[in-house]
């Protein structure tokens, strides 16, 4: 007869080896690296896009003179990026070099990593639950993209700026560092509207507020939050005059309509609504539950709200993965409530959850409306190198 199998053994006997290796006074750092190295292997980024990509030759355009961009006409994506400065920028900054953007998009998702986790651990004070965090959000779209988006997309410029918005309270900075986001990503201006909720869910559970609406109104506007109304209004305002003087017959024609509730299409939203959070599907429902039982029913109605606008917005705009990784301030939102209205254990196991679910999850995207891309991991990679350098033709 065989030896019944512990798991919980073998649970306890991860958390152990967990908390040898994160001893020390760099351990969130070295949580950070070897996440990422994790990541990079389990979704090795297609370097070869970057000789090929159409939004690499536009912001090429784009360098050369911003506000008069030329063949606008070749290709449709042309016409979202012409407000989009952050790379052009970047691409003269660098001497005109695309892989060193690529490296400092890759460097800067190390940095959004670590000041995430570094949230996690003011929650949790739990380096094991923290290590656990991190291995699911590596293996989620917002962090990976950081270094899958070898196009020229800039997403995790955008996501960079946001978090160090989120976490900054000197007001001029704050603008600042919104204003870079925006001029990344049109989609940075939702993701604006997420960093104030975050900041209300923060103060209202850390203040064991929530019951009422007057307390909703009160956390939501802070002194923050007229920093970033303020810096939507500056925005507008320069866009509307940039595009009026320079771009007064632009239009936008893939925005606006639904088209992923087309028949053709609604397999690539099932794919991206399960893909751009995955096992982190269990974090936000476990939170919305927890407010619900607690009597907490404006915050997690506020909550509920901002992401059902999160998910409208991507279906607008398209390229949904990308829009719903703005959002990535609802994990932090939902880790706060967790780890503050549930036993300790039970969060760490739910996370230990999350981070499987994450790692045995392929990482898969919608571009456009319906097609889905699967990032190969390392040994796949290795696969197709070998079937070309062999000549077996079983990959094209």
């Amino acid at each position: 007869m065989k030896q019944q199998v512990s798991l919980s053994e073998h649970y306890a006997r991860l958390n152990e080896l967990i908390e040898r290796y994160l001893s020390g006074k760099y351990w969130l750092w070295k949580l950070t690296l070897c996440c990422a190295v994790i990541s990079w292997c389990l979704a090795v980024p297609p370097y070869t896009v970057m000789n090929t990509s159409d939004a690499w030759a536009f912001i090429q355009i784009q360098s050369q003179d911003i506000l008069h961009p030329t063949h606008l006409e070749v290709y449709i994506r042309r016409e979202n990026m012409v407000m989009r400065w952050v790379l052009p920028l970047m691409y003269i900054l660098t001497g005109h070099s695309v892989l060193l953007i690529v490296i400092i998009q890759g460097l800067l998702g190390c940095g959004f990593l670590y000041l995430f986790l570094g949230q996690i651990f003011r929650q949790t004070n739990d380096r094991i639950l923290t290590a656990f965090f991190g291995l699911a959000l590596s293996n989620m779209f917002v962090f990976s993209w950081f270094f899958v988006d070898t196009a020229g997309y800039g997403d995790g410029y955008a996501y960079f700026f946001l978090m160090l918005a989120l976490l900054t309270r000197n007001p001029f900075l704050l603008f600042v560092l919104l204003q870079i986001a925006f001029f990344t990503d049109e989609r940075a201006l939702v993701g604006a509207g997420y960093i104030i909720l975050w900041w209300t869910t923060d103060h209202l559970v850390n203040q064991k507020e929530g019951g009422t609406l007057a307390a909703l109104f009160r956390s939501a506007f802070q002194s923050r939050t007229w920093v970033v109304i303020a810096a939507w209004g500056v925005y507008f305002v320069f866009r509307s005059y940039i595009m009026r003087t320079y771009f007064p017959n632009h239009d936008y024609s893939t925005m606006g309509t639904p088209v992923l509730f087309a028949d053709g299409h609604r397999w690539g939203l099932g794919n991206s609504l399960w893909t751009s959070f995955e096992g982190a599907w269990l974090l936000l429902g476990a939170a919305g539950y927890v407010l619900y039982q607690t009597g907490r029913r404006w915050l997690l109605l506020a909550l509920l709200a901002g992401f059902v606008l999160l998910i409208i917005t991507g279906i607008f705009v398209h390229d949904i993965d990308r829009d719903l990784a703005y959002g990535f301030s609802f994990l932090l939102s939902a880790s706060l409530i967790l780890s503050r209205l549930i036993p300790a254990p039970e969060y760490r196991k739910l996370v230990f959850i999350m981070a499987v679910v994450c790692m045995i999850s392929p990482m898969c995207y919608t571009m456009g409306y319906n097609r889905v891309l699967w990032v190969e991991p390392l040994p796949m990679k290795a696969l197709m190198v070998l079937d070309r350098s062999a000549g077996w033709g079983w990959f094209d």
